[in-house]
């Protein structure tokens, strides 16, 4: 075992390069880094273009739960909204009626299953709003035109009336989970899923001239996973009864000296070896193409990527810098006893009065 923030050195793991810098998992071509698209892809993810965001946020389970988060992000009709045929929904009479329209009562299993998903699409603060939406809409269009029913909002920190609006322009899309044509043809969303719109949303948002990525987090050097709202807003409001026991555990690890470390962690450390191990082939594969630029980037780009760290270990560092910073204090306090009492209590001096 080694002490390199409870890591563990032996093992490997495989790394499809192929996945990282295509986001493609299945009929993947051989990586050929005299292709023009890969090498493109290989450049933006060295010089750290911005990352696209496709997050589905949740989604109603019954009609009523889909109307009010229509309402939600139309800021009860303050904002327009756009459907799958290009109209436009304004006001909170017409956000009622599209919600009528979708006819959701009658969608199977209320209650159970969701009869709408809530998608967020989104960029750093500084994209061109109306880039990202047009870009938004050409995404809903590749992906559901034909098969589901959709509504879209931009929001923006200038358009949105809400008192804490982000900084960073973002699009709400709401799309109806039972098909068009056949109503048994719902959308599931899985893990692929996601990580087949982030790269169709990062090239829709480049043919609008927008630099735009979609890279696996490991790849960018991030260990650790987005949590979901459910869990982010209990920890921010302090309820997280997850997040107490992170740190029970924690405090028992650190009294009882440096634990194993967790299967997830071993996977971690030796993912991120595979990643080193392919940028570097990549590296040398570019060098003998002649390509001495890119090459150069992929070595620093490997050279910058930050430690491999998990949320466990930041707890545990939170805890044994928060312990430190106590003992100090009682040291200064004990330090201080002597002075004190002496103020108090005097010596004898028989000069005194004089």
């Amino acid at each position: 075992m080694t002490s390199d923030g409870g890591f563990s050195d032996s093992g490997s793991h495989d790394f499809d390069f192929e996945l990282a810098v295509n986001g493609r998992r299945n009929n993947a071509r051989r990586l050929t880094l005299g292709h023009p698209k890969t090498k493109g892809q290989l450049s933006r993810i060295v010089n750290r273009v911005p990352e696209v965001m496709v997050k589905v946020s949740g989604g109603g389970k019954t009609a009523q739960h889909v109307s009010a988060h229509l309402d939600y992000i139309t800021r009860n009709g303050k904002l327009d909204a756009v459907t799958e045929q290009g109209d436009i929904v304004s006001g909170k009479d017409d956000v009622r009626d599209l919600a009528d329209e979708w006819n959701l009562e009658a969608g199977a299993n209320q209650g159970k299953n969701r009869q709408a998903f809530n998608i967020v699409l989104s960029m750093p603060a500084g994209t061109d709003p109306q880039k990202l939406f047009t870009a938004a809409q050409n995404f809903a269009r590749e992906q559901f035109w034909g098969k589901h029913q959709y509504l879209m909002v931009l929001h923006t920190p200038e358009t949105d009336p809400h008192k804490d609006a982000p900084p960073h322009p973002h699009v709400h899309l709401v799309v109806k989970a039972e098909g068009i044509e056949n109503k048994k043809a719902r959308l599931y969303i899985r893990k692929a899923t996601l990580e087949k719109w982030r790269g169709s949303f990062a090239e829709q948002l480049r043919a609008q001239g927008v630099e735009a990525n979609a890279t696996p987090r490991d790849i960018r050097g991030q260990t650790k996973k987005a949590k979901s709202p459910a869990i982010y807003f209990s920890e921010k409001s302090g309820k997280s009864s997850v997040l107490r026991s992170k740190f029970e555990e924690a405090r028992q690890d650190l009294t009882r000296g440096e634990s194993e470390p967790k299967p997830w962690e071993t996977a971690i450390l030796n993912r991120r070896r595979a990643v080193v191990r392919t940028f570097l082939s990549a590296a040398d594969e570019l060098r003998k193409e002649g390509d001495i630029p890119l090459a150069t980037a992929v070595e620093r780009y490997v050279e910058e990527l930050p430690r491999p760290d998990t949320e466990r270990h930041q707890i545990k560092r939170a805890l044994a810098t928060h312990v430190q910073q106590q003992r100090a204090k009682q040291g200064k306090e004990r330090e201080s006893e002597p002075d004190a009492r002496q103020k108090s209590h005097p010596t004898n001096d028989p000069n005194k009065d004089r």
